[in-house]
């Protein structure tokens, strides 16, 4: 294959004591745009409709990195398996996108939050069959990290709560929360693989297209799908397809990176950092819960990122 016009970055071995924080940054930058992602969201879910708004989300998303990859111009000599990677981590983000929504629906959040937040977990494991070794303080923080981030989940329950109706929504609700799982654990591994082959801005641009097609069947089933869309609410998605494209083309760089896989870690203060974002801008109170499990993911990230000897 021809060089690519514009070489793709490449992992690198670099620094041993700097290594894992390379990683883990990208997954804390992911991390805090889904946050303010999220608090735009509350703000205009209802009026929208979801399915719709991550529709729209997905389309604006991809024109706004266009002009980047157009730029680049090394989408047209990336290999077909890495295209394929992409497109499939658009199938696979949507679809756990969709299930996560129906396990809320079947089940109260305080179960739903803490059972999904341990997908990170999931992707380590993957490194771990892949030759990843973690030293004993790295150990220390992913299990931090995990545990912080379930604690938050379990915290954040509401008033409004679904609960299971039967057995059979019982069941359906665990099962939609095993797939939310592998779903994005999967969509991690698939970004950052494809990236290192074809680039992480053009990984999230053609993974935008994919997810939205398969958004669509659940658009057109939302009552609010009728409904007009405000120039406030075009305002607003606007910048949350900003915030998601810049969240996944960071986990995909992570890819470029040796211990990519503690991108996850960072993509797990997604929960704490989305509570103290909802106090800033949105006077919500935080529990001592949340706050509990604020410190432990926080502790983690540090052990984390602490240099190797």
């Amino acid at each position: 294959m021809a060089r690519l016009r514009r070489p793709v970055l490449r992992r690198t071995g670099g620094d041993a004591s700097v290594r894992p924080m390379l990683a883990l940054s990208f997954g804390l930058a992911a991390a805090l745009c889904w946050s303010v992602h999220d608090c735009l969201a509350r703000f205009h879910a209802g009026r929208v409709g979801p399915f719709r708004m991550a529709f729209l989300v997905c389309l604006v998303g991809a024109a706004l990195v266009l002009p980047i990859v157009l730029w680049r111009g090394v989408i047209w000599e990336a290999p077909a398996w890495a295209v394929g990677y992409a497109a499939l981590l658009g199938c696979v983000y949507a679809l756990a996108l969709g299930v996560l929504f129906k396990a809320f629906s079947l089940a109260p959040v305080a179960i739903v939050g803490p059972m999904t937040a341990g997908y990170p977990a999931l992707v380590v494991l993957w490194g771990l069959i892949h030759g990843l070794v973690p030293t004993h303080v790295e150990w220390i923080g992913v299990a931090l990290v995990i545990i912080g981030a379930v604690i938050v989940g379990a915290s954040s329950g509401g008033e409004d709560e679904a609960k299971p109706r039967g057995p059979n929504d019982v069941l359906y609700a665990a099962l939609a929360m095993l797939a939310a799982n592998v779903g994005f654990a999967a969509a991690v591994i698939l970004g950052q693989t494809a990236a290192v082959a074809m680039g992480e801005v053009e990984t999230t641009f053609v993974s935008r297209f994919p997810a939205a097609l398969l958004l669509v069947p659940l658009m057109l089933r939302d009552a609010r799908m009728q409904a007009r869309i405000s120039g406030k609410s075009f305002t607003g998605i606007f910048f949350m397809a900003a915030l998601d494209a810049g969240a996944v083309t960071a986990v995909n760089a992570a890819g470029h990176f040796p211990e990519k896989e503690f991108a996850a870690m960072g993509i797990s203060a997604y929960g704490g950092l989305s509570v103290l974002v909802a106090m800033v801008f949105l006077g919500e109170k935080v529990t001592k819960g949340q706050w509990l499990g604020i410190f432990l993911v926080a502790t983690g990230i540090l052990a984390l990122g602490w240099p190797k000897g």
